[in-house]
């Protein structure tokens, strides 16, 4: 870092439907490890653009920051910045980030945050890491950790920091949020904001653009890490069970999951495997399905408010977490799910 003077860490905020979704906090999460790690020297700011507000509705910063408060916040508006487009964020970035210069940047790798981060990275000529596990700071070098093949190999990367800051994306799901709150922590601190009314004509720069609206996937389409009920797979359900657990998650409003057997062999998606070398998700309903309960998977489901498991072992790792288990075949119990389901759709 530059020279003995205090650096800073920023992370970038976004946000859902108007609301800051949890993998802020994940990202927060590991900023603040960072930074603790450097006292002294490396100081933990956040980054959130919007559209002006009035001074009388001007939002707290408590939804924003659970269990982890920075130092500062930096708050950017402008009336083009209500709605996501990448040409705001980056000229908003761009503008911050000449104003103030910090040693490190780190947004969530969502599908706005790959959008923007790279375009941002290529404007200002920034190092950039995209997708990161891991990020530590050995004196002025940035040493980062990425999966790769499906989470079969890794690869660590070092980037020098120089006069500009380095741009890194954090993979959502990594580490999993904190679950304490600021009233539980005892305290409600509260970073200083810097609230700045952009200079930019960033309408102009993108007059092709129009917003027709966002459209919401189906349930179980969403990520992983946003997905309120997940439903999952494992070694038990097989190749052609896949199908009929779609079928369950798509009933029941849930997101399909797998362990990393089911995405070895190819059963599912690789974007879909929960544990270790997969996503931490924090779902009010988990339903693991002919999954035996690894460590490698349930590293990855220990924030689960409510789990399922149905498997034929009674010596099954996953019933020593479960708050109910069905011994059975995973297959046949969610054919008769399905049933129960339809029937009560068609109000049989």
């Amino acid at each position: 870092m530059r020279g003995e003077s205090v650096a800073e860490l920023w992370v970038v905020l976004q946000e859902q439907d108007g609301l800051p979704p949890e993998y802020n906090q994940e990202v927060l999460a590991e900023a603040q490890e960072l930074a603790k790690q450097h006292s002294g020297r490396l100081q933990l700011c956040a980054v959130q653009l919007r559209a002006p507000l009035p001074t009388a509705t001007e939002k707290s910063t408590e939804p924003f920051f659970k269990s982890i408060v920075p130092e500062r916040f930096y708050v950017l508006e402008h009336p083009s910045l209500e709605r996501y487009t990448t040409e705001g964020y980056v000229a908003a970035l761009s503008w911050l980030i000449r104003a103030h210069t910090p040693a490190l940047i780190v947004t969530s790798a969502t599908a706005n945050g790959q959008d923007w981060a790279p375009r941002l990275a290529a404007q200002l000529g920034l190092p950039f890491v995209a997708r990161c596990l891991r990020f530590v700071l050995e004196q002025d070098t940035l040493l980062t950790l990425r999966a790769l093949y499906g989470g079969r190999a890794y690869v660590q990367t070092r980037t020098r920091l120089g006069r500009l800051p380095a741009l890194v994306t954090f993979a959502p799901g990594t580490r999993g949020t904190p679950s304490a709150s600021r009233s539980q922590l005892g305290r409600s601190p509260e970073p200083e904001v810097l609230r700045y009314q952009l200079p930019l004509a960033i309408e102009e720069q993108s007059p092709r653009l129009q917003h027709l609206g966002i459209e919401a996937p189906a349930a179980e389409e969403v990520e992983l890490e946003a997905a309120e009920k997940i439903v999952a797979g494992g070694r038990g359900v097989g190749r052609e069970g896949f199908a009929e657990l779609a079928t369950f998650a798509r009933l029941l409003g849930a997101a399909v999951g797998a362990s990393r057997v089911a995405t070895d062999r190819g059963w599912v998606e690789p974007e879909r495997q929960i544990g270790a070398t997969g996503k931490s998700v924090s779902p009010r309903l988990y339903i693991a399905c002919g999954i035996s309960g690894a460590a490698q998977h349930t590293s990855g489901i220990r924030e689960a408010q409510t789990i399922i498991a149905i498997n034929p072992d009674r010596n099954a790792p996953i019933f020593a977490l479960a708050d109910l288990g069905l011994l059975g075949d995973a297959r046949e119990i969610l054919r008769r799910a399905i049933q129960l389901l339809q029937e009560e759709s068609v109000g049989v």
